[in-house]
């Protein structure tokens, strides 16, 4: 006492940075006698005041720090029964709190921060607890999935015994039956190949029939071939500036206007048209270079029949229709009058070959199925006679394959054998492993509401009586969770997650007594997050923390 009250005047120039903190309780009135004897306390210090949150506050809090926990917010409206909870939780120990100093004339504080500590608490325990209980599900998964595994070995290889067993039997009569079965292939293959020879036979009579008729085809197409070629020199020689001078003429020269309509029908794709006068033809000469390409590119294969009669029967008939008598007239309608002659004729060729075309077309594919027949029988016959030497290599190793399969089949029954009275003797266990895997997706569901109702104990029970507690946990945070709809287990204890029996039987061995009350403490001391306070009159928990840090 007496260094503190030197060290402002043993270094005089600190004390601009000298800060004082003083702490008083309000409890008594040892406080309000202070205060009046030192009025300075009053006057020349700075107080902080702590003003409780509202419950539209506690909720905001809650939704802000709750909106990241996936098992709260995967589930619809979840999130908001959560922090509608948290809110009542710690509004109703503030309420507690007033009935707990009436009763025990104890006072119990709670702050802003002991609502953050709540939600820091669970948010804590709540990964704690999923990820412990998804550790314990993992691996009853990965020995369900051993213990299947080794169901479907052992039907494995109660189906491999029976296929080595029927493999033993053929065995043992292989070695009889292989030279029977080697005759029946030597038969089979010279049938093969006199099949094959017919198929040769065959194949080159069509062959021979197709080329000559191929042949044919191709000479009744040569002859097409120079009316094509004159066509064309007809559009080649007609001249640019001829059909523009004929189209200009008001009126053409005798016989150019048949010229000029047997091109209209021609080029009408099929439809007998509405007007071949010379207008007509005028028109369709309007655009020149559109017009010659139009004939340059004209489908000779496809030409109407009712304009190519048309054209024979009228035009062709003609003793002036031809490119001689026309050229005197204009040149233009000379090279037409030639392209229409030769179109004509192409078209009735077209029409005498293509039939033949058709018959050739069907008479390939008729080659072409005879071959592929002809190539498969060959395949035929060579496999046949690979097998031949296979069979005969197969017989002189039919003994040995035959030792070889009964071992096999030994051996395949001993790992069944084994395999079976594994799968057996845990039988038992994967029908309880199964219903633990499922109990632990409801209890992991479950930790939602447990998990709760364990840090709220944490992070306010501390400083209650046991009936208080007891009233606190039973008729007003489970009712309220209930009411909610929230998941939890159907009679679920904060001990119940907080401790066990092992933790608590070790508590007991350091010294903790063994009343309700104690036990419960020990689990608040070693499940909070923060330093806590132990008022201990009795000197029960100082004995055991000694005894702890001794161990």
């Amino acid at each position: 006492h007496r260094d503190l009250h030197s060290f402002p005047t043993r270094r005089s120039s600190d004390l601009k940075n000298l800060h004082l903190v003083l702490c008083f309780s309000p409890v008594g009135d040892a406080f309000r006698i202070r205060a009046r004897q030192f009025p300075a306390l009053i006057n020349d210090t700075v107080y902080d005041y702590f003003f409780g949150w509202s419950q539209e506050a506690l909720m905001k809090v809650a939704n802000r720090f709750v909106k990241d926990v996936e098992a709260i917010t995967s589930v619809d409206g979840l999130q908001e029964v959560v922090a509608s909870h948290m809110s009542f939780v710690h509004t109703s120990v503030e309420l507690a709190s007033v009935d707990f100093f009436n009763a025990e004339r104890r006072y119990n504080y709670t702050t802003p921060k002991s609502f953050l500590d709540l939600i820091a608490l669970y948010k804590k325990m709540l990964a704690e607890k999923k990820g412990d209980i998804k550790v314990l599900k993992e691996r009853l998964e990965n020995g369900l999935e051993k213990m299947n595994s080794a169901s479907e070995q052992v039907a494995e290889l109660q189906e491999n015994l029976v296929k080595d067993m029927a493999v033993v039997e053929q065995k043992k009569s292989a070695t009889d039956e292989l030279i029977k079965v080697v005759a029946v292939e030597t038969e089979s293959a010279e049938t093969q190949k006199a099949a094959a020879a017919v198929e040769e036979e065959k194949c080159s009579t069509i062959a021979e029939e197709v080329m000559a008729f191929k042949a044919e085809c191709d000479k009744d197409l040569e002859a097409a071939e120079p009316v094509i070629q004159a066509a064309s020199e007809a559009l080649n020689g007609l001249e640019k500036s001829a059909l523009s001078n004929l189209k200009s003429l008001t009126a053409p020269p005798a016989g150019v206007d048949m010229v000029t309509g047997a091109v209209i029908w021609l080029t009408n794709k099929g439809v007998k048209p509405k007007d071949v006068s010379w207008n007509a033809a005028k028109k369709m000469m309007g655009n020149v270079d559109q017009f010659l390409a139009s004939l340059s590119s004209f489908d000779k294969d496809n030409t109407p029949e009712n304009a190519c009669k048309w054209v024979e029967d009228n035009c062709m008939s003609l003793d002036y229709f031809n490119p001689e008598t026309m050229k005197g007239k204009s040149s233009a309608a000379a090279g037409l009058c030639d392209w229409v002659i030769n179109i004509c004729k192409y078209f009735r060729i077209y029409q005498f070959v293509e039939p033949k075309r058709k018959l050739l077309a069907e008479a390939n594919i008729k080659l072409d199925t005879a071959n592929e027949k002809l190539t498969v029988v060959r395949a035929q016959v060579a496999a046949l006679e690979e097998k031949l030497a296979q069979l005969t290599a197969q017989f002189e190793e039919a003994t040995n394959e035959k030792n070889e399969a009964i071992a096999s089949a030994e051996k395949t029954q001993n790992k069944a054998n084994m395999a079976d009275r594994l799968v057996n003797g845990l039988a038992d266990e994967k029908i309880r492993w199964t219903e633990s895997i499922a109990q632990f997706e409801i209890t992991e569901r479950n930790y939602v509401g447990d998990v709760m109702v364990a840090s709220a104990f944490v992070s306010y029970i501390g400083a209650f009586s046991l009936p208080f507690r007891e009233q606190l946990v039973d008729e007003k945070w489970i009712k309220d969770m209930i009411e909610r709809k929230m998941p939890m287990t159907e009679g679920v204890k904060p001990l119940d997650l907080l401790c066990d029996v092992a933790k608590i039987a070790g508590w007991n061995t350091e010294g903790l007594p063994n009343d309700t009350v104690s036990v419960q403490n020990g689990a608040i001391l070693t499940n909070c997050t923060r330093w806590p306070l132990m008022i201990d009159p009795q000197l029960q928990e100082i004995g055991r923390a000694s005894c702890r840090e001794r161990v």
